[in-house]
């Protein structure tokens, strides 16, 4: 019975070890593994639901850095799910702040976008102080997970209004207000009054049976006038293992070994592509292509509407 038992697992070891492999993490380029900083400074301010982290680039400090406001999805209310995410991010030489907006889950999610102002109005006082990295407010950029998708651009249509600082990047990864089937909870602002001059991502996954594509539709709808805007849809393959599947789930990245292509050739390089070309004023077009499986089969590639 022993014999047999390891015959079984040696033989299912040697069939996943042979099995087609996902592609791994490019070591350079956007979504790579090429970083400028070798550290990242955390720390933590304010509270309840005006609580948020800051991330800051070390080794070396530069004096200043763009700004990244990263939102999360419903009930992420610690970075912890998106650690690898974050650190990508900073590690490349950008300031993250990361609200948490929700004190608990029945905070109303109509004080949402009034706990992401209060906390980047802190945050950027904080970053004014001796010690911390100057953010550069030409160089800011907006992403949000499921709820924060929405939340991005509420943020983004309101920011003239109010007099916050302007996005000039903004993705929105797999949008909901709710369930795709039940009530929308989180309000949709008007996305119409997003500026003309903003890039911006509307990004879903086809494998997304959580919120699917309602609120994504929506914004994509209401924002014709936004000259640089692209609607992505990450697509699921199968074809070996593990396999990569782009659900509700797939943006978070909670340490290195959560990650996978859908990250690194999908959400991450996305969003690196999209910024570097925000802050520099060129137009933008995406990388479609999601490398390949061990075997030299591409993965399915990004799905892409102008």
């Amino acid at each position: 019975m022993i014999q047999r038992t390891l015959a079984i697992f040696f033989l299912a070891t040697s069939l996943t070890c042979a099995a087609t492999r996902p592609p791994q993490q490019p070591k350079s380029g956007p979504g790579g593994a090429e970083y400028a900083h070798a550290s990242v400074r955390e720390t933590e301010h304010g509270e309840k639901s005006t609580q948020y982290w800051l991330f800051e680039p070390q080794q070396p400090q530069p004096k200043n850095a763009p700004l990244i406001i990263f939102l999360h999805g419903y009930s992420a209310m610690s970075p912890e799910p998106y650690r690898a995410w974050i650190e990508h991010l900073v590690r490349r030489g950008n300031i993250v702040v990361y609200p948490r907006y929700q004190e608990n889950l029945v905070t109303p999610p109509a004080e949402y976008h009034d706990n992401i102002v209060q906390s980047l109005r802190d945050a950027l006082e904080v970053l004014a102080q001796k010690g911390h990295i100057a953010p550069d407010l030409k160089r800011l950029a907006i992403v949000g997970h499921s709820a924060g998708g929405v939340g991005a651009a509420n943020f983004t249509a309101r920011a003239v209004e109010e007099k916050l600082p302007q996005p000039a990047a903004v993705m929105v990864v797999h949008p909901g207000q709710g369930p795709k089937d039940g009530i929308q909870i989180v309000p949709l602002d008007d996305a119409s009054t997003i500026p003309a001059t903003t890039h911006l991502l509307v990004v879903v996954g086809d494998s997304d049976a959580f919120v699917g594509e309602t609120s994504a539709r929506r914004i994509w709808a209401r924002t014709g006038k936004v000259k640089d805007r692209t609607f992505v849809t990450v697509q699921s393959d199968d074809h070996g293992f593990p396999t990569l599947r782009a659900n509700h789930l797939a943006p978070l990245a909670e340490g290195h070994m959560s990650t996978n292509a859908l990250d690194w050739f999908g959400y991450w390089r996305l969003f690196d592509e999209q910024c570097a070309a925000a802050f520099t004023g060129k137009d933008y077009t995406p990388s479609t292509s999601m490398g390949a499986w061990s075997d030299g089969t591409p993965v399915k590639p990004l799905k892409i509407e102008r």
